[in-house]
């Protein structure tokens, strides 16, 4: 007797506990302890136990899609089978945000204490009703349904209270247009190209005014104008003597291969000399030395002194200006052999012209 009062002590408790958490929202069902008609809606549980149901709305009051939480609490005998209501509309007011929670603990009266966590959110102003079914108790053969459709929540407006003086804002674009980048930069790209496009220019210019004074030099001019380069740079005055006679020489075969084809720039030293063995104006045998003393300092590293590199230059200047001295010869014999022709065939022209005058001139009248 005791202990039957004790466990009706304790679930009345339980139930003002619950009903105090939300007044306006708690609905509290119990059986009869007496047995009911048998109905479909109608738990019929084990002698001494109760079935009592509560529900929470935290926070009662929100903004429109601020997330809230419903809370269902239900008391059920051991063996009950609760169905949770699920909030399948998304184009409803009041939507899930995250799928139900659900909880159990034991009681010590026998039966226990289940509870169902809805996370929410509302989309709408004023008092919205939540919009759940009822909860489905199943004990065996019957069945009880738990009725939440009385769960509300009350949004408030997030708007002043008197927007009569506010301007609304113009609308926006629903997606910023995107320029690509191309035509962003153009622009710079554009001067970029046409200062590429005159730099380009310059260049070539500049080349072209610094090879054709060098290009219509004549190859003698054009061997003079090396060699005081050459002079110039001081190299055996720097200690590359070995790289001065070098050059020297490269300005000689350079001027041998406008003077006469056969003398290519691809030749050997030797396969040189062969080449213009049979022309008059070369001096073989100053050329032979020079060459020879040209390889042995070029591929034989022979070491060669300052004066003596001075004067391997000096040799190879006076190589080509007797090549010069007898290709002016060459050319001033010619010039008078062709200037003799010239003037053989003027007086020829004339001595022929003088008689036919003379024999187209007629006697004079009474002559005889």
């Amino acid at each position: 007797m005791f202990l039957a009062w004790r466990n009706s002590a304790r679930m009345v408790a339980l139930s003002a506990l619950l009903l105090a958490s939300r007044p306006a929202l708690a609905v509290a069902q119990a059986l009869p302890q007496a047995s009911p008609p048998v109905s479909p809606n109608v738990l019929t549980p084990s002698t001494g136990s109760r079935v009592r149901a509560g529900l929470l709305v935290r926070p009662d009051t929100v903004e429109v899609g601020d997330p809230f939480t419903l809370i269902v609490t239900v008391v059920v005998p051991d063996g009950a089978r609760i169905e949770w209501p699920a909030i399948d509309d998304t184009t409803a007011m009041v939507v899930s945000r995250e799928p139900t929670k659900v909880t159990q603990e034991s009681l010590n009266t026998g039966g226990r204490t289940e509870r169902a966590e809805y996370a929410l959110a509302a989309w709408n102003i004023g008092p919205l009703p939540i919009g759940l079914k009822d909860a489905i108790v199943r004990y065996g053969s019957t069945t009880f349904k738990v009725p939440l459709n009385e769960a509300n929540v009350f949004v408030k407006s997030v708007l002043p209270g008197d927007s009569s003086m506010h301007k609304p804002k113009p609308p926006r674009d629903l997606f910023l247009r995107v320029v690509p980048w191309w035509q962003r930069w153009w622009p710079a790209l554009l001067v970029l190209a046409a200062l590429a496009l005159l730099w380009w220019l310059l260049k070539h210019r500049r080349k072209r005014e610094g090879a054709t004074p060098h290009a219509a030099l004549d190859p003698y001019a054009r061997a003079v104008h090396d060699f005081e380069r050459l002079d110039r740079l001081a190299l055996a005055d720097a200690g590359e003597r070995g790289r001065y006679v070098a050059l020297a020489i490269d300005v000689v075969r350079t001027y041998l291969a406008l003077r006469n084809r056969s003398a290519v720039l691809s030749l050997t030293s030797s396969e040189l000399i062969g080449a213009v063995t049979n022309d008059d104006r070369v001096p073989r045998d100053r050329l032979i030395s020079l060459m020879a003393d040209g390889d042995g300092i070029k591929f034989a590293r022979r070491i060669v002194s300052r004066t003596r590199a001075r004067e391997l230059a000096l040799d190879a200047r006076a190589v080509v200006d007797h090549i010069e001295a007898a290709e002016r010869a060459r050319r001033a014999a010619e010039e008078a052999v062709r200037a003799a022709a010239a003037k053989a065939e003027r007086d020829a022209r004339q001595k022929d012209e003088d008689g036919a005058r003379r024999k187209s001139r007629r006697p004079k009248a009474g002559a005889t």
